[in-house]
């Protein structure tokens, strides 16, 4: 073969081995291809299938919010089943408890069901559905979290009336929390409305058709069930609406009952017999009576003791001496007994409305303070009009602010000359947990009597003993050493009872200051109501958790036999042993009794505080007056620039005291009873000058004249 075709064929060779690679090439680039086109067929399989996985949840859920209403309503109801159980073992401080309560209760259970059930249904208008559900059921939980916290300091639970008793709370909030705990509350609720903010705008709305008049008529219809559910109950026994001890309603008849019902119950309701004919009767029957014998007009002072009664009787309380031996010793002397009140743990201003008018507060709305929803716009007859009606200067002491139950009103309304408040006092001592001391009261009763020339009566209301009562160590001065058999509670028993024995002190301060003015005088002593400390019954075996003791101390030899009474009763017992006139409710007391007693006195007191005044026509109820705070008369007498500061010199400022300049509050130091200052300041001719009594809400009580500089 030749050398050129030799050439040739290598050449084609080499063209042939080239397309061989070239195609093996192709080949294998064709089957990566197809391997890739495989992958990509595998992801976008899986995307599918996650896509229509959640393609299905999303249906699924718009389903559930498309559901029909008759599967919201039941939804509804499975969560105001839930919902009342917790609430029940909130209330109840125990799962155990609330279980309890489901299984031994189970109509009343049901009861309180079907009213969270109702509140619920109204979420149903809403198209953001599952927010409303949410919300709702979140003001229900809230309202039960406040009711275990609330009953960790105090015997009475969490109602309506507490809403009114805000600014009260927010005054006390470092007696029962630390700052620590206060920033946490904040926080908390910093973090559930954020959360509802979160909710509201995550949580999808409604798509379907709401269906307004379904759910109007469900609504209706559960309402019905409701009105229907209240009657049978009440009617057979598994509820009641006449609560003498909220307490043992709210574990008996349930947190949701007990709380709408103090929402909606207010007030008296207008009694059936309720007429002017029927009340002309009643005026004609009492005006038979009158007081017979001769008057006695002693001074007469009343001092309502916080949370006082005698631990001598406590089952499982060993003292290593009795921390009341003066209140011991007028009990053995002077007419006494035991004395139910309407409050347990809490609830002062009933127990003092009782005393002071006569008319039971079980008569009002469940949980109500008169004080804070009537007798603060309304004038109402009773020990102090009565007296005032006979000569006597009328003072109302207290060593708290003047705004707490709305103290400042109600005296004003009852007819008071005058009403020392904290804010008017002086040397204040305080007990760690920041009440002030009952000692300083001797000098302000005193310092009445000695304002006007003829008998005074003096109404005073101690704070000593408030709780809440502190563990741990030196809470208190240590006079008495307690043994309890409930350790747990063994330091706030010691801190009670020494606080107490502090009060003992003060009576017998008191009694000493009266022997030595040498007028006549009837001191009436009580307490107002069992302290918080988790007493039984088993503990008092010759009392009940609404009995405390009274005792009537007299230097004029008063005839009285001893007796328990109730607090409406005791201004019948001290105007009769004075054979003083009575007021209507004082001579209902003293003519009936039983059913007869209340349908009296209901109708008395519907027509002076709700109705038309057919007892009182033509008649002054309360003698008109303009109650004036303080007794001292505080004055400024002088004002002088030094350096670059103020003094103003006066008579008795105290810490209350604040210097307004042309109308403007003044940082004001309180040197003494006679000086004032005002840093950073100086006064030009013609500057007005003037101080004023702030309490610690800000609210201005009384000011002196102005001072032209």
């Amino acid at each position: 073969m030749s050398k050129k075709m030799k050439a040739v064929k290598k050449q084609k060779n080499e063209i042939e081995i080239a397309a061989t690679v070239d195609t093996a090439a192709v080949n294998s680039d064709a089957t990566a291809d197809e391997s890739v086109v495989g992958e990509d067929n595998i992801r976008t399989d899986t995307l599918n299938n996650d896509e229509t996985e959640k393609k299905s949840i999303g249906m699924r859920f718009k389903k559930l919010l498309g559901a029909s209403i008759h599967t919201w309503i039941f939804k509804c109801f499975v969560v105001a089943l839930i919902l009342e159980l917790v609430l029940e073992i909130l209330g109840r401080r125990s799962i155990f408890g609330g279980f309890s309560f489901l299984i031994g209760s189970p109509i009343v259970y049901i009861y309180n069901v079907s009213i969270i059930f109702f509140t619920l249904l109204f979420a149903l208008f809403l198209r953001k559905r599952v927010f409303g559900m949410i919300f709702i059921s979140m003001v229900w939980i809230i309202c039960g979290i406040i009711n275990f916290i609330v009953l960790g300091f105090r015997v009475t639970p969490f109602a309506a009336i507490d809403f009114l008793m805000l600014k009260d709370t927010f005054s006390m909030i470092n007696v029962y929390y630390s700052k620590g705990q206060q920033v946490i509350i904040v926080i908390a609720i910093i973090a559930v409305i954020a959360l509802m903010v979160v909710l509201f705008k995550k949580t999808p709305k409604f798509e379907g058709e709401r269906r307004v008049k379904g759910t109007m008529l469900a609504c209706i219809i559960a309402w019905c069930v409701v009105l229907w559910f209240t009657k049978y109950s009440v009617k057979h026994n598994f509820i009641s609406d006449d609560f003498a001890n909220l307490g043992t309603a709210y574990k008996d008849y349930g947190f949701a009952y007990c709380f709408t019902n103090s929402i909606i119950d207010n007030g008296i309701s207008k009694p059936d017999t309720y007429s002017e004919e029927h009340i002309k009767e009643i005026k004609a029957e009492l005006d038979k009576d009158k007081s017979t014998g001769r008057q006695k007009k002693p001074n007469i002072i009343i001092i309502q003791l916080e949370s006082f009664f005698d631990p001598n009787d406590v089952v499982g309380l060993t003292m290593s001496e009795n921390p009341l031996p003066t209140f011991t010793k007028l009990k053995e002397k002077y007419p006494s007994g035991y004395f139910t009140v309407p409050a347990l743990g809490a609830g002062t201003a009933n127990t003092e409305f009782e005393v002071l008018t006569g008319i039971k507060s079980s008569y009002f709305g469940a949980g109500e303070y008169p004080y804070k929803t009537t007798v603060n716009e309304v004038p109402v007859e009773g020990l102090c009009s009565l007296l005032k009606k006979q000569g006597y200067g009328t003072y109302a002491i207290h060593n708290n602010k003047s705004s707490f139950y709305d103290r400042k009103n109600v005296y004003n309304m009852m007819g008071f000359d005058a009403f020392i408040s904290l804010e008017y006092m002086y040397d204040i001592d305080y007990t760690s947990t920041g009440w002030a001391k009952d000692a300083s009261l001797v000098e302000d009763i005193m310092k009445c009597l000695k304002d006007t020339d003829g008998q005074d009566f003096v109404y005073t209301i101690s704070v000593q003993g408030h709780g809440r009562y502190p563990g741990g160590e030196d809470t208190c001065d240590d006079h008495i050493q307690v043994q309890y058999d409930n350790l747990e509670m063994e330091q706030p028993i010691h801190y009670y009872v020494n606080q107490i024995y502090e009060m003992d002190l003060m009576i017998e301060q008191l009694i000493k200051e009266l022997d030595a003015y040498g007028e006549d005088y009837v001191l009436v002593l009580y307490g107002d109501h069992l302290p918080s400390l988790e007493l039984t019954e088993e503990q008092l075996p010759d009392s009940t958790l609404f009995q405390t003791e009274y005792v009537m101390v007299n230097n004029i030899n008063l005839k009285l036999e001893d007796e328990d009474i109730n607090a409406s009763d005791i201004s019948l017992k001290l105007l009769d042993a004075l054979n003083l006139p009575l007021g209507y409710a004082q001579k209902a007391h003293k003519l009936y009794t039983g059913k007869v007693l209340d349908d009296v006195l209901v109708n008395i007191a519907y027509d002076m505080l709700y109705g038309d005044n057919y007892l009182y026509e033509n008649q002054v109820m309360v003698p008109e007056g303009d109650m004036k705070m303080g007794v001292d008369k505080i004055v400024v007498s002088d004002v002088k620039n030094e350096d670059d500061h103020i003094v103003i010199s006066g008579e008795n400022f105290n810490q209350y005291s604040v210097v307004y300049v042309n109308g403007d509050r003044q940082d004001t130091i309180y040197i003494d009873r006679k000086t004032l200052m005002v840093e950073g300041m100086t006064l030009y001719g013609g500057d007005e000058l003037n101080v004023r009594q702030i309490d610690k809400s800000h609210h201005e009580l009384s000011e002196t004249n102005l001072f032209i500089f």
